[in-house]
This record gives structure tokens, sequence and C-alpha cells, in this order.
């Protein structure tokens, strides 16, 4: 009795969360992006946000999606298609779900790890990446809970064969259901319903994920790989060539600043989820693999040096 008792607790708990969630996520329409057949000619208000190139006197902007798109630059293109989705801030439940992100947080020693709380900053570089590469159909949701929104992307998605969809596709989107990223964080893709979800405020790490958007959208048989790398250890390769895909855009824009934090990040990242995937069939197995794994990240990238850490770290959770 005590058991079914224990589980209707647990039952009802996890239906509260998802009516939390549901009436209190919205979907944000203020950023468009259009297609190269729809661009417009360029103005300032495009090379803000990096819609196009040219060389005109840079304007000064809030750093908000919202005040560079709304009324003036949403009208000038036609044909547009909203690539950005919000959930609304719920400040009691975002802080309990940020409370809940301290091991990611501890494991790449960055506080805005599962902080909940993404910058239009981050949000406007992934979508300038992904209209820079074509990506017009992917959507991020940026710290967003849309179970129902993701099963009609998962319908809608023909670039990967129906097959797949009906079963890895239905797996991944019932299991972002009953387990919401909004409460216990983690960002990747989905290319089943070719969605990002965000819930970090770490630009490298969205980038990442993006990066992984470019990669399956540029496979001949982009179903067969997505379901390869659902699969643990064989699944870090895409890991490994969206890590190199973000070293490579940082460095084509000379931008070493990025570089080095994408490296303090992205390699304790990849090596925590190594050692989470190898370690995964013990009792407690994931967290202390991915803690290890971590640690070993950052030791590769020479932070080691206890002096260090203030500068090399300035976003550190403690």
């Amino acid at each position: 009795m005590m058991l079914v008792n224990g589980y209707k607790r647990a039952a009802f708990l996890l239906a509260a969360c998802c009516v939390a969630l549901m009436t209190g996520c919205h979907s944000f329409h203020g950023h468009r992006m259009a297609s190269h057949s729809s661009l417009p000619s360029c103005d300032c208000c495009d090379q803000a946000v990096g819609v196009c190139d040219c060389d005109q006197m840079p304007v000064q902007i809030d750093d908000s999606c919202d005040s560079i798109y709304d009324g003036g630059c949403d009208s000038l293109f036609s044909g547009n298609r909203s690539q950005l989705r919000r959930g609304s801030a719920i400040g009691w439940f975002d802080g309990c779900a940020n409370i809940l992100g301290y091991p990611n947080k501890i494991a790449l020693w960055d506080k805005r790890a599962d902080c909940h709380r993404i910058s239009p900053a981050t949000e406007r570089e992934v979508l300038q990446y992904l209209h820079r590469h074509g990506l017009h159909s992917t959507l991020v949701r940026s710290n967003q809970y849309d179970p129902i929104g993701e099963f009609k992307r998962l319908i809608h998605n023909k670039k990967i064969s129906a097959g797949w969809r009906c079963t890895f596709g239905v797996y991944d989107c019932i299991r972002y259901t009953v387990i919401p990223g909004r409460v216990i964080g983690g960002d990747w893709y989905n290319p089943f319903t070719d969605s990002i979800h965000l819930y970090s405020d770490i630009p490298s790490i969205a980038m990442a994920k993006a990066a992984y958007a470019k990669d399956v959208h540029g496979r001949n048989t982009p179903g067969n790989y997505a379901v390869t790398q659902e699969f643990p250890i064989i699944g870090l390769t895409h890991e490994r060539l969206a890590n190199r895909e973000v070293y490579r855009h940082y460095r084509s824009q000379r931008n070493h600043g990025a570089i080095t934090e994408a490296e303090r990040i992205l390699e304790p990242d990849f090596f925590g989820s190594l050692g989470s995937q190898t370690l995964g069939f013990l009792p407690g197995g994931s967290v202390y693999g991915r803690a290890a794994g971590a640690l070993v990240g950052h030791s590769i990238r020479g932070i080691t040096d206890p002096a260090s850490l203030a500068q090399k770290y300035p976003h550190a959770p403690f």
C-alpha cells in the first residue's frame, strides 16, 4: 500500500509540473528569418542581426531580439518563418530547475549551464548561424516545454523517413514529454523534429547543437545517421564533429576569445559525455563518469593551475 501511495504521489507531482509548464509556456514569434529568395535589400537593421553582410555604419541596438525585430525589421521580410520559440519565465519553477542543474554547472565549472535563462545574444548567435547555412526549417526552443508542438514537428519533418520517425522519433518525443528539459536541463538537437532545445546560456554549447543540425541536414540519409547517433559511444561521433565545426566557425570569424571559451566548455562536456556513457551501466555511474570525464577534459585543456581559475573561469558556480 505504501508503494502504491508513493507512485501516486510521484505521478501527481509529475502531472503538476507538466501543468505548470504548459500553462506558463508561450510561443515567441518576434524573431523572423527569411529564405534566400525573399531577402530584402540590405540595411543597417539586417547588418545588426547578421541577416546579410554589408558595409554600412553600425547602429547602436539594445541587446534584445525584441528591440531588433518588433515593428520595422519584421515588416522587411515576406514569406517569413519564425525560428525561435521562448518559454515564458516562471520564477520559482526556473529557480528550482537552476538548482537541479548544479551537477552540470560543476562539471563544466560554469554557472550558466542549465540556468534556464538564455540571453538574446546567445539566441541571436544561433539564429545567425542557422540562417547563414540555410537551415531555415530548424526551430530553436529557448527554455520551452511544448510536447504537442514537438509531436507536430515530428509528423511534418519529411527529411527523416517515416519508419525512423515512428520509432526512434516517437521515443524521443515521449522522453521529452515525461522528462522535461525545462526541469532537468540539458541542451540537445532532436533530428527527428529538427528542433534545438536550449536551457544553458553558453554560446558554444548552443552553437554545437546548431552545428549538429547542419551535420544532419548535410547527410544523404539523415535518418540513418540520426539513428546511429542515438546509441552510446557511437553517438559521440556527432559531438566531436560538432565541436570541430564550432571551432572552425569561430576561427573563420577570428574570434579568439570565443575559441578559448569554446575549448574550455566543449572539451570537458565531450569527455564528460564519454565518461557518463562508459560507466552508465553501473549504479550512479553516469554521474561519477561525467564528473571524471569532465575533469579529464579540463586537464587536457591545461587548466590545472589554481591561480588561473578566476581568469579562465569567469562564470564559476562558486
